[in-house]
């Protein structure tokens, strides 16, 4: 069906925008961009999901941010300049980071920008350390050990001494070891800065010793900003209608040039066909990028308005297997025996079975079939364009004959002879993931009749919480870079403390030892090997499923110009955008 006034409609915004009939005509100071995710919340504290990265994108900013479309090259935002050792910004011994400000700077409210900011937000995330942020990102280089702060683990101390403001327009950064990447974790969105007199007016952490500890890791929906901390980014925002739309309106208070557009509206509309129809239309003027499966592509691709484009991500897809289910607040165990008609909560603590699923996976046919060789493959988590990358590092491949190997030594020969139910899961709308999750339950029952798959749907971030929660059972993700190096990659998905790590209670004591010493090195030469090593290890514990490294595809209508196909972003930046 064409896309009626209803989808515009349930944004609630301004009759200009509800005059819904081709929006890539009508108004050339609103953008509409189509998305098929939800949205948790705008707190930096909370949000480590591309979604509620691509609204803090654009309505906070970073003391660095990325240099056009380069994934690894930097200009100054919140800064004055990109320290270096030259410059005297980075010490000898890279374990001091001293950033002056750049004094235009300014928040939406017209209050400047001022260090005492900068230390209150980086040190805000640490404090908070909640189990479905990024502080990790920050207590990894600042404090020593990529670990959220809980109680006994690290003192405020600690955190109070790495980042200070030694005056209104200086701040400093004293690192617990040498960290390469650092440059990259001050221009990503997790260390965003906003005002801290805004964040106490609203009741959040006054910034003492003496309160901290009530607010590290409070349970969500406790936050004093989830609808957005105050800002200096080129938006604000003007309107969240839950699982609908959010809607951005441009600072008129920005420091710099002001942006192009007026109004930026994200919409989440579930069915692809509808937003086909609306791209075909021009009721939408683009889609975020990766919202358009492969096999939409080629139709998008005959409409003589449309831009259909496409570019190299650093981004990895894969299967997680949870190895501590946690039981408590879902039934997803079934019997929780292994009788045919449930699993137990630690199923995939046997290594067999996690290799009986790496091999019982067709890889070819999810490359050919779900991403149109719009992925290629990937067996690591060293990807093609980190440092470190080689052809010559191992991957599992589709083998029926391995795989019925592995399950027959899983469980004693238990998991062979009675078999598995078992829920898995994909977020909504995410069609790709859908049809990843049916190719595995297809190949399984191949392999054994009695290996039974339930595939589900969950709302984005319902499954985000539930996988923090270690609810989840298998499902289908991605990661996206933080920064251009392999320690992100890594870090996350292999050691113990990372993102994927804890949510799949996968520990490799040794290999995490590896992963602290690469990112810790200075020889180029010697992280290489390191990773290499790490990455080799990840595969022979099949501690996850990599599935693999896709291109990047972005479409949107011709008019729409300044659009950035950078891999490091969240989303879309719509500073740059513009309308003809």
């Amino acid at each position: 069906m064409k896309p009626s006034k209803k989808h515009f409609l349930l944004l609630g915004l301004t009759a200009a925008l509800m005059s819904c009939g081709g929006q890539g005509d009508k108004n050339a100071n609103t953008l509409l961009s189509l998305s098929f995710g939800d949205w948790s919340r705008f707190d930096p504290a909370y949000c480590y999901d591309s979604a509620c990265g691509e609204v803090i994108q654009n309505t906070l900013e970073t003391l660095l941010f990325y240099d056009g479309e380069s994934a690894d090259k930097y200009v100054p935002m919140l800064a004055a300049e990109v320290p270096t050792v030259e410059n005297g910004g980075i010490s000898e011994d890279g374990l001091t980071y001293t950033i002056k400000l750049n004094s235009d700077a300014k928040f939406s409210n017209g209050e400047p920008v001022t260090a005492e900011d900068v230390e209150y937000s980086i040190e805000r995330m640490m404090v908070y350390s909640t189990d479905i942020g990024p502080a990790v990102l920050l207590t990894e280089p600042l404090l020593g050990r990529a670990e959220p702060v809980r109680e006994g683990n690290f003192s405020f101390e600690q955190i109070d001494q790495s980042v200070e403001a030694t005056d209104s327009n200086t701040v400093v950064f004293k690192l617990a070891k040498p960290f390469a990447p650092f440059l990259g974790v001050l221009a990503t969105y997790p260390s965003a800065v906003y005002s801290k007199a805004d964040a106490i007016e609203k009741g959040d952490w006054d910034g003492t010793d003496g309160t901290w500890q009530e607010f590290t890791n409070l349970a969500e929906g406790s936050g004093k900003l989830d609808q957005g901390p105050v800002g200096s980014g080129p938006f604000t925002i003007e309107r969240y209608d839950v699982g609908q739309a959010v809607s951005l309106i441009r600072n008129e208070n920005y420091w710099r040039e002001a942006p192009k557009l007026e109004r930026v509206v994200i919409q989440s509309v579930a069915d692809e066909n509808t937003r086909i129809k609306m791209l075909e239309a021009g009721d939408a003027d683009m889609a975020l990028p990766n919202a358009m499966t492969p096999s939409a592509l080629p139709q998008l691709e005959k409409n003589d308005k449309l831009s259909v484009e496409k570019a190299s991500g650093l981004n990895l897809s894969g299967l997680f297997m949870n190895q501590k289910i946690s039981k408590q607040g879902t039934n997803y165990l079934g019997s929780g025996k292994l009788d045919g008609k449930g699993i137990p909560a630690d199923f995939f603590s046997d290594i067999n079975v996690r290799k009986g699923f790496a091999t019982a996976f067709d890889y070819d046919a999810y490359i050919k079939e779900v991403t149109q060789n719009l992925s290629q493959r990937a067996g690591t988590v060293l990807i093609e364009g980190l440092p470190g990358y080689s052809a010559d590092l191992p991957a599992y491949t589709y083998d029926p004959e391995a795989s019925a190997e592995y399950f027959k030594k899983a469980w004693n020969g238990e998991v062979w002879e009675n078999g598995f139910t078992l829920p898995v899961f994909y977020n909504s709308g995410n069609i790709g993931r859908q049809r990843a999750l049916d190719i595995l339950r297809t190949t399984l029952q191949k392999i054994n009749p009695k290996f039974q798959l339930e595939v589900r749907e969950l709302a984005f971030s319902q499954l985000l919480s539930q996988a923090s929660n270690n609810q989840m059972t298998v499902w289908a993700g991605a990661w996206g870079a933080d920064y251009a190096d392999p320690h992100n990659f890594a870090q996350p998905f292999l050691q113990s403390t990372g993102n994927y790590g804890v949510q799949v209670g996968y520990k490799n004591e040794a290999l995490d030892q590896l992963i602290t010493e690469a990112v810790a090195s200075t020889d180029n030469d010697r992280r290489t090997e390191l990773y290499q090593q790490i990455a080799r290890q990840g595969y022979e514990d099949a501690a996850f499923i990599p599935l693999g490294q896709p291109l990047n595809t972005y479409v949107q209508n011709k008019n729409v110009q300044g659009r950035l196909k950078n891999p490091m972003f969240a989303g879309d930046y719509y500073y740059t955008i513009s309308k003809d």
